[in-house]
C-alpha cells in the first residue's frame, strides 16, 4: 500500500499525511490476513475476501473492469485531467491496445472505462448503467454507434451520463463509424418527446424541465443513439412496434441522460465540449436548457411542496425569515447551512442537528447546523416585551413564554455552495464581516498619524480582524463611522427598511413627544404605549418592555436607547426642517427599494451616519425530511440469507421451518462422498472441495464450464447453476447449534428465496450469531447503521468526547493554529479520512465488533480481532462509509462521539463516496464485519443489483480524486469585498481570485489541510437530538406541532401552509389510497402469501387459510377529517374546500353501511 501512496504524488504529501496514511494501510492488511486465514477455513460460500482493496483512482478502475490499465491511468491523470483522460484511455481501448476480440466488445469496453473515469471509480453507472454499446444500422445501410442506457445511469450524475455521450461520439470517430440519423425507419423523435411527458406524468419528475423543441432538436443532432432498456411498467401510447427500439415501455435511463444531461445541463456540457475541442456539438449553443435561479417556477414548486408535519420555517421574500449571510463555519459548506442554536430550542425542537431542509437558493436541500457567532433570533414573549436570544440557557429559559419569532436570525451560506449551484447571487445584508473590511480599507488609504493620536492601534486591529467577537462599544462605533466615513457598525441598526413611511413618520413623532423623557433618564426609559408604535418597535427589533399597567413601553437596551437619544437630539435640531425631511419619505413610486432607500436616506440625515440595509435577503426554508440514525435493516429484518419459502410463516422463522420438509431453489453445491448438499465451498463433514455445478434442474444432467452451451445437450431445457433441492434444514441447524455451542431462539429469521445469480445461501450459524447480538443482515451479507451526513473540517474535544491521550496517540498533537494541545477548548484540524460518529451508532459497533470476534471465535476457531467492551474501544478502529447509489467503500477512522444523529466527517471524506451533505444519509460497516461476511453471491442479480454494495474498497482518500463537487468549497478566512458588491449587483456566482478554495490547492501540500473558515462556533451540538418529527407518534400530533410552529414564526402564513399541506399532500394521498383501494391485492395472515386478485375459492391456495385486504377503508379515510378539520379552521380558498366535500361524498358513496339485502313494506311507508 505504501507503494500507491507513493505514486500519489509523494512530494505533495505532508510527511504527517503520509505516516497518518501509512497507519491506515497497517491496519486494513492485519485485517484483510485475519479475513483471508478465516476464508481459507472452506466454512463460506467463497475461500476469499470478496472486497478487494482499490488503492487509487486508476486501480479502481483496473479491477472494476478487469482490465489492466492502473499504470497507464496513472500516467494520463496527473498530466490531462479526468476529461482528456477519460477520453485518450477509450481511444486507446478501442483500438485494441488493451485486448477486446471484436470491435463491438473493445467499443463496449472503452465507453464503460471512459465514464469509470470521470465518475470517480466509484459509482455502478459503467457497469449497470450502460446497458450496451451496439453497431446499428441507418436506413442507408451506414453502420453508427448506439449507447443503451438502464436505470443506474442515474448514480452518474446529469453532467457525467451526457459526457458518456462524449466519449461515445469520440470512439466512434476512431473507428470510422457514422453518425446516428434519427427517423430512418419511424418517428423516433416524437416517440422521445411522447416517452418523455408520459414518464414525467405517470412514473415521476426530472431534475430539470425542458421543453419539446430541445428534446426534437437534441434527438435530431445526436450523433450517437441515446436507448435504452425499459425501467418501468409504463407504455407509450402512440408511437409502438419502432423498428430500432426494442419495448414500447419507457426508457428512463436513456430519458435521463437526455433530459438532466445533454439538455439539462447544456451549458455546463458546452464548456466541457470546449476544454476537449470535440467538433459536431456545436448545437448544444442553441439548446435553451434549463438554470435554476431563485426566481423559477421550480424553485417556487419546491417551496410548496409541504408535507404534512414538516414545518415551514421561512417564506419567500418575508421579512422576518432567515436573512442570508455569506460565510462557512467549521461545520458547514458543501452543502450544510448554519442557523443559530438557539433556534431549534425556541421551536421546541421542530428542527434539530441534521434535519434536512429544503430552500430556495442556492440548491435545492441542505441540512441544519448550528453557529453560534451569526445573529441571534428576537422574540415576542406574553407579556409584550421583545428579547434577542442569544444563548442557550436563555432559550431554554423563556422559549415556554415566547408568542412570536420576530426574527429568526442569520443562516450562513457558503460562497463555494453558490459557486457549485452556479446561482446568482442575492444581495448580502450590511454585516460586520463588510463593515471591518471598509474600515481595514480606510485605514490603508490613510497616514496612520492622522487617526493613532484619536484611536488605539490596537483596538482598530482587533475590530478589523475579530469584528464579530470584538464588538466596538455604541461611542466608538459612532466616532469611527464618522471619522472614517464609513457606515454604523451593523450590529448597532435596527430592521429599518422593515417599516413603511407612515410607520416612520409615527415613530419620529412620537419620539419626539416623548423626547424630553428620554433625554433626562440615564440607562432606561419609557415612551407612552401606543399600539402602532409597539408594532413599530417590534418591527425595528428593539428590545423593549412594557409596564405591569400596559402604560407605558420600557427600552431595555441602553445602546439602542443611545441611537433613540442621538435620533431625537437631532431631530430637535433639525427643527422645523424636520418636517420638510420626513415629508420626502412619502414622495415615493410604488417600488419597494425606493422606499427603502428614502427611509435609510432619512435616518442617515437624523444621526449623521450612514446607515446601510440590515437586512437585504432571504432564504426560504421548509422542513424536508428529518435526521436519520438508525439500524439499517431489510424489510422484514432478517437474520441470515438461508431461503425456508413458506415454511417459516410470516415470521419466516427457521426453526419453525425445519419442523417440515424444506424444498429450496439453492446453488448447486454437492458432496459426492458425503452424498448430501452443501452451502459453503467446502463439505463440513469430510472438508472435501463442492464446487458449484452446471446442471439441467429436469433430467440433472451435469456439464463442465467448457461444455456449457445454455441448454441441456439431453432435454434441451435451460442448464442452470441452482435448482430446486430437498434440503435436510433440520441436520442442519442441529449442527450449527453444535458447532457454535449456542440455542437460538424463535423466531430466527431467514428469507423466502434468494436472489443472487447462483443462489447461494449464508451459514445458518451466522444467523444464530447476529440473533445472539440482537442483529440484523442486510441483502450482501453486512450489518449497517446509516446517518444523515454532515461535513466537519475542525473540531474540538468537548465535543467529541475524547481524552488528550486518546488525541495525541491518533495524531492530533497541536491545534488548528499550531499551539501543543493542551485543553479540550482548542480547535483542532480534523484528518480528511477521521469521523465523528453518533453515540447510537458507536453502541451499535460495539455489538457489531463483539458479533465478528465471536464469529471468529466459535465459528472460524481463529483469535478475535476487536476485544472491545465499550464505546470508548472503538476509538482508532476503523469504519467504511458507502452511499446508496455506489460501490465502493471509503475507509474511515473513529476519533470520537456525539449525541446527534449526523455523522461527522470531512467534506472531502463525504465527497469519496460522491455525496455533499444536503440531508441524505449513507450506511457506515465495521470494516472486518464486510472481510468476512460480505459476498457477490448475495447481491441480487438484475439491473441495479450491484448499486448499495462494497464491492471495492477504497483504503486512501485524495482530495485531487473526488467530486468536483468538493473542490468548490471556500477555504478562506474571509471574503473580499468586491464579493459582497458582487452580491449587491445579483451578478452570477464567478471565480474570485482571492478567495481560496479546495480547487486551487490541488496539486499542492495544502490541499490536505489549513482549511480556514469565516465564522466560528463554541458549539455544534444541543442537548436533544431528535427533531419533533421522529419522536411523534401519529400523524395528529405532527400536523399540530407544524401548525403551532407556523403561527409562532412570524415570517410564516399559517393559513398558506395548511392550504400548501392541503395541496400536495392531504388530497392526493386520499385520492392515491382510493386508487388503491380499488387495485388492491390479498395477504394470507398464516403463510405470507399474497395474490393480485382474490382465488376463486377465496381462501388461500397454500395454506386454505383467510385471506386479508392489503388496502382497508380506514387507511382511505384516515386524513378525511384532518382536512375537512383545516378547511373549518383556516382560510382554504374555496377551491380546495370544494374538492375536500366532494371527496368526502364520493367516499361515503363507496363505503355505504348498513344497507339491508331485501326492503319490507314498512320502507315504504
Amino acid at each position: 500500500m505504501t507503494n500507491h501512496t507513493k505514486d500519489n504524488q509523494d512530494t505533495q504529501i505532508p510527511s504527517y499525511y503520509v505516516k497518518y496514511h501509512q497507519k491506515i494501510s497497517k491496519y486494513i492488511e492485519d485485517a484483510i490476513s485475519v479475513a483471508q486465514e478465516a476464508k481459507k477455513k472452506g466454512l463460506d460460500i467463497s475461500d476469499k475476501v470478496e472486497s478487494p482493496i482499490g488503492y487509487d483512482l486508476p486501480d479502481r478502475i483496473a479491477k472494476i473492469h478487469e482490465i489492466d490499465i492502473s499504470s497507464r491511468l496513472r500516467i494520463l491523470l496527473p498530466e490531462l485531467g479526468k476529461e482528456l483522460t477519460a477520453l485518450k484511455i477509450a481511444e486507446e481501448i478501442v483500438l485494441g491496445k488493451y485486448g477486446g476480440i471484436t470491435i463491438e466488445e473493445r467499443l463496449n469496453n472503452a465507453v464503460r472505462v471512459g465514464l469509470s473515469v470521470v465518475t470517480e471509480g466509484v459509482t455502478v453507472a459503467p457497469l449497470q448503467g450502460i446497458y450496451d454499446v451496439k453497431i446499428k444500422t441507418n436506413a442507408n445501410k451506414s453502420e453508427y454507434l448506439s449507447v443503451s442506457f438502464a436505470g443506474p445511469i442515474r448514480s452518474a450524475g446529469g453532467t457525467e451520463a451526457a459526457v458518456t455521450m462524449l466519449i461515445a461520439d469520440h470512439v466512434r470517430r476512431i473507428v470510422g463509424l457514422d453518425k446516428y440519423i434519427a427517423n430512418s425507419f419511424d418517428d423516433e423523435i416524437s416517440r422521445y418527446v411522447e416517452e418523455l411527458r408520459i414518464y414525467e406524468r405517470e412514473v415521476g419528475s426530472f431534475q430539470f424541465k425542458v421543453s419539446d423543441k430541445d428534446v426534437i432538436h437534441c434527438v435530431s443532432s445526436l450523433p450517437v443513439e441515446i436507448d435504452g432498456v425499459d425501467t418501468d411498467p409504463v407504455e407509450v401510447v402512440g408511437h409502438r412496434n419502432l423498428q430500432r427500439v426494442s419495448t414500447n415501455r419507457v426508457r428512463g435511463g436513456a430519458l435521463r441522460v437526455m433530459n438532466d444531461g445533454l439538455i439539462g445541463r447544456s451549458r455546463k456540457l458546452l464548456k466541457i465540449v470546449e476544454t476537449l475541442k470535440l467538433e459536431g456539438w456545436e448545437w448544444l449553443k442553441t439548446l435553451e436548457g434549463a438554470i435554476q435561479t431563485a426566481e423559477d417556477d421550480t424553485v417556487s414548486h419546491r417551496m410548496t411542496e409541504v408535507i404534512t408535519g414538516r414545518p415551514v420555517l421561512s417564506m419567500q421574500k418575508k421579512i422576518g425569515g432567515f436573512r442570508l449571510r455569506y460565510g462557512r463555519c467549521c461545520n458547514t459548506g458543501f452543502a450544510t447551512i448554519g442557523i443559530h442554536p438557539t433556534i431549534p430550542i425556541l421551536l421546541n425542537y421542530a428542527i434539530a442537528v441534521g434535519t434536512q431542509i429544503k430552500i430556495d437558493a442556492p440548491g435545492k436541500a441542505s441540512t441544519i447546523a448550528l453557529v453560534d457567532s451569526i445573529e441571534p433570533p428576537i422574540v415576542k414573549l406574553n407579556d409584550g416585551s421583545v428579547m434577542r436570544i442569544e444563548t442557550l440557557n436563555q432559550a431554554k429559559t423563556i422559549a415556554s413564554k415566547v408568542t412570536k419569532i420576530l426574527y429568526l436570525g442569520d443562516i450562513l451560506v457558503s460562497y463555494g455552495d453558490f459557486l457549485e449551484n452556479n446561482t446568482q447571487l442575492l444581495p448580502s445584508s450590511y454585516v460586520e464581516e463588510i463593515w471591518a473590511l471598509e474600515l481595514e480599507g480606510k485605514l490603508a488609504s490613510k497616514e496612520p498619524d492622522s487617526y493613532f493620536k484619536i484611536f488605539d492601534r490596537e483596538r482598530l486591529t482587533e475590530l478589523v480582524q475579530h469584528p464579530l467577537e470584538k464588538k466596538p462599544s455604541i461611542i466608538e462605533a459612532f466616532k469611527i463611522s464618522q471619522f472614517f466615513e464609513i457606515p454604523l457598525y451593523p450590529g448597532y441598526v435596527f430592521y429599518w427598511t422593515a417599516l413603511t413611511p407612515d410607520e416612520f413618520n409615527h415613530l419620529i413623532t412620537k419620539l419626539m413627544e416623548s423626547g424630553e423623557s428620554i433625554k433626562n433618564t440615564n440607562e432606561r426609559a419609557s415612551l407612552l404605549y401606543d399600539s402602532e408604535l409597539k408594532e413599530t418597535l417590534e418591527k425595528l427589533g428593539i428590545i423593549h418592555s412594557l409596564s405591569p399597567e400596559v402604560s407605558s413601553i420600557t427600552i431595555d437596551d441602553p445602546d439602542q436607547l443611545y441611537i433613540l437619544r442621538e435620533l431625537i437630539a437631532k431631530c430637535i435640531d433639525y427643527g422645523s426642517k424636520i418636517n420638510k425631511l420626513l415629508e420626502s419619505s412619502f414622495v415615493l413610486d410604488t417600488d419597494p427599494n425606493s422606499t427603502k432607500t428614502h427611509i435609510l436616506y432619512v435616518i442617515s440625515q437624523l444621526l449623521n451616519v450612514s446607515i446601510k440595509e440590515k437586512f437585504s435577503s432571504s432564504i426560504a426554508v421548509r422542513v424536508g425530511r428529518p435526521e436519520k440514525a438508525a439500524e439499517r435493516k431489510m424489510k422484514p429484518p432478517v437474520h441470515v440469507l438461508f431461503p425456508i419459502g413458506t415454511n417459516g410463516g410470516p415470521t419466516r422463522d427457521i426453526l419453525k421451518a425445519m419442523q417440515r420438509p424444506l424444498y429450496i431453489e439453492i446453488a448447486n453445491r454437492f458432496c459426492s462422498n458425503c452424498k448430501s448438499p452443501s452451502i459453503s465451498v467446502a463439505c463440513q463433514d469430510c472438508l472435501s472441495k463442492t464446487p458449484i455445478r452446471i446442471m439441467c434442474s429436469t433430467c440433472r444432467y451435469e456439464v463442465n464450464d467448457e461444455e456449457s452451451s445454455g441448454h441441456c445437450p439431453v432435454c434441451g431445457n435451460r442448464l442452470k447453476t441452482h435448482s430446486p433441492t430437498n434440503y435436510p434444514l433440520k441436520a442442519a441447524v442441529e449442527k450449527a447449534k453444535r458447532h457454535l455451542e449456542i440455542q437460538p431462539v424463535e423466531p430466527l429469521k431467514g428469507v423466502k428465496s434468494l436472489m443472487g445469480k447462483n443462489r447461494c445461501a449464508e451459514p445458518i450459524e451466522k444467523g444464530i450469531l447476529r440473533q445472539k447480538h440482537n442483529l440484523y443482515t442486510f441483502k450482501d451479507g453486512t450489518i449497517r447503521f446509516d446517518a444523515t451526513n454532515e461535513p466537519l473540517t475542525h473540531f474540538k474535544p468537548k465535543w467529541i468526547k475524547t481524552d488528550f491521550t486518546k488525541l495525541r496517540d491518533l495524531g492530533y498533537h497541536t491545534d488548528h493554529v499550531g499551539n501543543n494541545l493542551e485543553s479540550t477548548d482548542q480547535l483542532l484540524e480534523l484528518f480528511i479520512q477521521d469521523v465523528i460518529i453518533p453515540i447510537h451508532a458507536a453502541e451499535h459497533l460495539v455489538k457489531i465488533a463483539q458479533f465478528v470476534d465471536e464469529e471468529l471465535i466459535r465459528f472460524y476457531g481463529l483469535d478475535a480481532f476487536y476485544k472491545i467492551g465499550s464505546i470508548d474501544d472503538l476509538i482508532g478502529h476503523f469504519i467504511i462509509g458507502l452511499a446508496p447509489h455506489t460501490s465502493v467503500g471509503i475507509i474511515g477512522r473513529v476519533i470520537g462521539f456525539v449525541n446527534s444523529q449526523v455523522c461527522l466527517g470531512s467534506p472531502i471524506w463525504h465527497s469519496a463516496k460522491r455525496r455533499d451533505c444536503d440531508g441524505d444519509a449513507d450506511s457506515i460497516m465495521l470494516l472486518m464485519d464486510i472481510f468476512l461476511n460480505f459476498s457477490k453471491e448475495y447481491l441480487p442479480d438484475r439491473i441495479g443489483g450491484l448499486m448499495d454494495a462494497p464491492l471495492l474498497i477504497q483504503p486512501l482518500v485524495f482530495p485531487h480524486e473526488v467530486q468536483r463537487q468538493a473542490h468548490n468549497i471556500d477555504v478562506d478566512e474571509r471574503y473580499p469585498l468586491d464579493f459582497y458588491t458582487s452580491s449587491w449587483n445579483m451578478e452570477k456566482t464567478t471565480l474570485f481570485d482571492n478567495i481560496d478554495l479546495v480547487k486551487k490547492r490541488l496539486g499542492h501540500p495544502n490541499q490536505f489541510f489549513d482549511y480556514k473558515f469565516t465564522h466560528t462556533t463554541d458549539n455544534i451540538m444541543l442537548d436533544e437530538s431528535h427533531s419533533l418529527y421522529s419522536t411523534l407518534s401519529t400523524m395528529e400530533e405532527k400536523l399540530q406541532m407544524q401548525i403551532s410552529t407556523a403561527k409562532l414564526i412570524n415570517a410564516v402564513d399559517a393559513d398558506e401552509v395548511m392550504s400548501m399541506v392541503l395541496t400536495t399532500h392531504i388530497l392526493p394521498d386520499i385520492m392515491g389510497n382510493l386508487r388503491a383501494y380499488s387495485s388492491q391485492s390479498f395477504r394470507c395472515t398464516k403463510c405470507g402469501q399474497k395474490y393480485r386478485r382474490m382465488p376463486l375459492a377465496g381462501r388461500c391456495l397454500e395454506c386454505h387459510n383467510v385471506l386479508l385486504q392489503t388496502v382497508t377503508r380506514g387507511s382511505v379515510e384516515k386524513y378525511v377529517q384532518t382536512a375537512l378539520n383545516i378547511c373549518s379552521e383556516f382560510k382554504i380558498n374555496e377551491y380546495l374546500t370544494s374538492r375536500i366535500n366532494t371527496l368526502q361524498t364520493e367516499l361515503n358513496l363507496l363505503f355505504k353501511q348498513n344497507i339491508k339485502d331485501q326492503h319490507t313494506i314498512i320502507d315504504f311507508i
